[in-house]
């Protein structure tokens, strides 16, 4: 791993600071509309979105978005337990010169890697495969922690319905969840900052 920084906001106890510091870096979330594999949106999005002074307010999540961040406390407590003991660090913000992210789980080993856990909840089977935006996601987590793989936790369901009652019950069976790991090396990690810094720099300090 190599020096990056923490800081001890997220979207749940402070949106507006956590707004503020996405918009001064290139985001997880917006790497795969850089790179082209986003589903939903694009690279002119990002920028508009950096160099945009208004944000914040109410946001309204939509039923994915609500059955997703509701379940997902349910899915790390089994996610620990899959990946084994030691400190666990959630939503602050992970950040290394304009690259940043806000990671589902890390567990903190002191002796070796910390172990980087990406929490995915979608109404479709993967077939053993992370699509293409979300490997794009998790490589550029991996980037900016410096490590060298990311454990893809993935809930599929069969309706959003069904995700309400995994909701209302408490509990979600480990049997149902689907652990890929994502493996990515130095060179790879080093031509994903290039990349990125020099996006950053081309689009918005010299847009």
């Amino acid at each position: 791993m190599h020096k990056f920084t923490i800081t001890d906001v997220n979207a749940s106890s402070n949106r507006d600071a956590w707004l503020d510091l996405r918009r001064q870096h290139i985001t997880a979330t917006d790497w795969p509309k850089i790179t082209g594999t986003s589903r939903w949106q694009s690279a002119h999005q990002v920028i508009s979105d950096k160099l945009d002074t208004e944000f914040g307010g109410v946001f309204t999540p939509n039923l994915p978005m609500k059955v997703g961040s509701e379940l997902e406390p349910l899915i790390i407590s089994k996610a620990k337990g899959i990946l084994g003991r030691g400190e666990s660090l959630s939503q602050a913000f992970i950040s290394r010169k304009k690259l940043g992210f806000t990671p589902d789980l890390i567990l903190m080993k002191p002796t070796s890697d910390w172990i980087l856990a990406e929490i995915k909840v979608h109404k479709a089977e993967w077939g053993g495969v992370v699509p293409p935006d979300y490997l794009d996601q998790v490589r550029f987590q991996a980037t900016v922690l410096g490590v060298n793989q990311v454990h893809v936790i993935h809930l599929p369901l069969t309706s959003w319905g069904e995700g309400l009652r995994l909701i209302n019950s408490g509990d979600v069976p480990l049997k149902r969840l689907e652990v890929l790991r994502v493996d990515i090396n130095e060179t790879e990690r080093k031509q994903i900052e290039r990349k990125a810094l020099r996006w950053w720099k081309e689009n918005i300090e010299c847009g």
